[in-house]
């Protein structure tokens, strides 16, 4: 996909182990050249969660680019960056039970993922967003913020059916139960929507170490206060869910149109070709 300059999209990114966790189960990677973005948020017993969510972040870009090769078009339109996505994404979900089979002690291992993918059209740019699990991707626009995943939960799926009020939600020791992650299922079958953007449009994605311990209320105020700083914003996020108190691992990643972006914080994070700890 060819971008010009005032055309790209930069992302920024941290990622924290918390205030309770031992082990940072959490990754992200960041190709801003190849205008793709990806966090994912492992679990599984032992370094199962670790191994499935750095599988998924090596293997998303790799095959994307891949596609990308192959393609005749310099500027694919979004259906067919939708498609590189999804098999993107299913390559990742078949790697991570491969490796889950060959290797008992971390059989079993999953990993939710949230991928953007921004393709420029004579109508402007837009995003395709794919995801899997509770890991999510907003929008913030206009000095507001709206969620544009919708978690695979258990409680998701009671709140569709009102069999319980989000108030319910909160509180609820099965909130966190997942419906759809990688290597769990013989497919991924990710959901993927496409979105149109604008100039001042800022994306954030982040695992759910930042939404446990943040409403989407709280969340809009500081991206407000520290708009259109994508640094600000990502290190305000995560100091934040530290300082109310860390249960989980929290990554974040800032996508926006800035050209003077900083490609990786270096604190607790992956380079933008990140090393296999696999």
């Amino acid at each position: 996909m060819n971008h010009s300059p005032t055309q790209q999209w930069m992302g920024v990114g941290r990622t924290d182990i918390g205030r309770v966790r031992k082990l940072n189960q959490d990754a992200f990677s960041l190709h801003d050249d190849l205008q793709l973005w990806v966090l994912a948020d492992g679990m599984g017993g032992h370094a199962g969660g670790e191994v499935a969510s750095q599988i998924t972040i090596e293997t998303i870009p790799q095959e994307f680019q891949q596609q990308l090769d192959s393609e005749p078009s310099s500027s694919p339109p979004a259906a067919t960056v939708e498609r590189f996505v999804v098999q993107a994404i299913e390559t990742a979900n078949q790697r991570i039970r491969e490796q889950a089979n060959q290797r008992a002690e971390i059989k079993g291992m999953g990993t939710t993922i949230v991928v953007v993918a921004i393709t420029r059209t004579q109508q402007g740019s837009q995003a395709i967003i794919a995801h899997s699990g509770d890991s999510r991707a907003y929008i913030f626009r206009n000095k507001c913020l709206t969620l544009w995943t919708k978690d695979h939960t258990l409680m998701e799926e009671r709140l569709a059916l009102h069999l319980i009020t989000p108030e319910q939600v909160r509180t609820h020791p099965l909130r966190h139960v997942l419906t759809k992650a990688l290597g769990i299922d013989p497919q991924a079958l990710p959901t993927v929507k496409t979105y149109s953007l604008e100039p001042p449009d800022l994306l954030l994605l982040c695992s759910d170490g930042l939404t446990k311990m943040m409403e989407d209320p709280e969340i809009q105020t500081l991206m407000a206060r520290e708009a259109p700083d994508s640094v600000r914003i990502k290190n305000t996020l995560v100091d934040t869910a530290n300082r109310l108190g860390g249960e989980d691992n929290t990554t974040v990643v800032v996508i926006g149109l800035d050209a003077d972006q900083t490609l990786m914080d270096a604190d607790h994070t992956l380079t933008d070709l990140p090393r296999s700890t696999v």
